[in-house]
């Protein structure tokens, strides 16, 4: 029997247990659950004595992990093997709250706690051109440092003064700074990002400060919406789970096609999960986040691209992350990444389709219809604006026009399909 400690601030949330089995469990800790500051770490997780089973603990633990070849990149360079084993080296700094410790350390308090060495950029540099995975490098720098979900190659770093640095011990980092993706046909994707994070911005919608930082590579750096830094300088960890975590499932089954949630299955779960008193502006995000994937051609907007963030004792929909335009690559998917209607093919995206959907989630018919509408408004009155911005940034750029021009595209698509 193997145990982790899970903690929130100094409070001992739970604990992580994998028996000789492999079989892993949860238990929340009676402490805790009692508490005044008490939370579920997952919808899928309700606060309760009971001892959660394997299925249930690994759909949430395991989204904590990156995934992938950065996964397996980092599993060879540290010769490990398992989540349990992943989270217990790497389960310092996790997305949201939540510090993960080996069952000695019985104390994750990381106020008096701060910043460690500075990341040499000639490092990260030097990775990006031999096409080595730059998490496998900082990890090499501090071998407990380094949780980040997803599938891209990126890292978490406090940035201070224009310098990236590695946290000390279990102090927050505040940044994630994602490099270029290398992979066969995609080109410029720190550009890509940045242009579609910054149109977001521009369109009304709600997403962290970001820029393109670097030396010889570009580098995405975008703030942590799950971190909160006072006036006095110090660093919050804030709680968040991904649509996956809350409804309990695997990051294997993430995209719709693979068994994961549907448009109606994230609908239902803001419409249960979020106060009254903005449930209004959560949906309406929401159905926003799905209209500007839907024109931009992202389609890899999946369930764990989307989250909850716990703001005091509630839950409210997180500021907008990964906006990229994938349908640019070639050799990339272009079916979208959920089902509208029928369809998830962007070209039978049309008036059924927009129909089945305002059904399925049971909104007037012309609700969609009329955001979708809004937002192609929004999107041609300022893409042009932000590309030229973008552009000032570096005039080398070559994906942003073609972006523009593919945007052009897909608004004429979808009018002319009657969408």
């Amino acid at each position: 029997m193997q145990t982790l400690n899970v903690f929130y601030d100094n409070l001992r949330v739970g604990t992580l247990t994998r028996n000789d089995d492999l079989i892993y469990s949860f238990a929340y800790d009676e402490d805790w659950i009692v508490h005044s500051r008490a939370f579920p770490v997952s919808l899928a997780l309700p606060l309760s004595a009971v001892t959660y089973s394997n299925k249930p603990t690994l759909a949430f633990f395991e989204n904590l992990l990156p995934e992938g070849e950065v996964r397996r990149t980092l599993e060879r360079h540290e010769k490990i093997a398992s989540t349990f084993d992943f989270l217990e080296k790497f389960g310092r700094d996790c997305a949201g709250a939540l510090i993960i410790t080996p069952e000695a350390e019985n104390n994750a308090d990381s106020r008096s706690l701060g910043i460690g060495e500075e990341i040499d950029l000639e490092k990260i540099d030097a990775a990006i051109d031999q096409h080595q995975s730059v998490a496998e490098v900082l990890a090499g720098m501090d071998h407990g440092y380094l949780s980040l979900a997803g599938a891209q190659d990126k890292f978490p770093a406090i940035y201070k003064d224009g310098k990236l640095f590695i946290p000390l011990g279990t102090a927050p980092t505040t940044h994630i700074i994602k490099v270029p993706i290398w992979r066969s046909g995609v080109k410029e994707s720190v550009a890509n990002e940045y242009y579609c994070m910054e149109l977001a911005r521009a369109v009304g919608l709600t997403v962290p400060h970001c820029d393109m930082i670097g030396r010889r590579h570009p580098l995405f750096i975008i703030d942590r919406y799950d971190r909160e830094i006072s006036l006095e300088g110090v660093v919050k960890r804030l709680h968040q789970q991904d649509f996956c975590q809350a409804q309990g499932v695997p990051s294997e089954q993430k995209y719709e096609d693979k068994g994961g949630p549907s448009l109606k299955d994230n609908y239902r779960l803001i419409l249960t999960q979020t106060p009254v008193r903005s449930r209004f502006k959560n949906i309406n995000l929401y159905l926003d986040w799905i209209c500007f994937n839907l024109i931009i051609g992202n389609n890899d907007s999946h369930s764990k691209n989307i989250s909850l963030l716990m703001r005091g004792a509630t839950n409210e929909l997180s500021p907008l992350y990964d906006l990229i335009c994938t349908a640019i690559y070639p050799k990339l998917t272009k079916q979208f990444s959920f089902r509208i209607g029928d369809r998830s093919e962007f070209s039978k995206i049309g008036k059924n389709q927009i129909d089945l959907l305002e059904d399925e989630i049971e909104v007037k018919r012309g609700t969609f219809r009329k955001r979708l509408h809004n937002m192609s408004e929004v999107i041609l009155e300022n893409k042009d604006r932000v590309a030229e911005a973008t552009l000032e940034k570096d005039s080398q750029i070559k994906i942003i026009h073609r972006i523009s021009d593919l945007i052009d595209d897909r608004i004429k698509s979808l009018r002319f399909q009657g969408a």
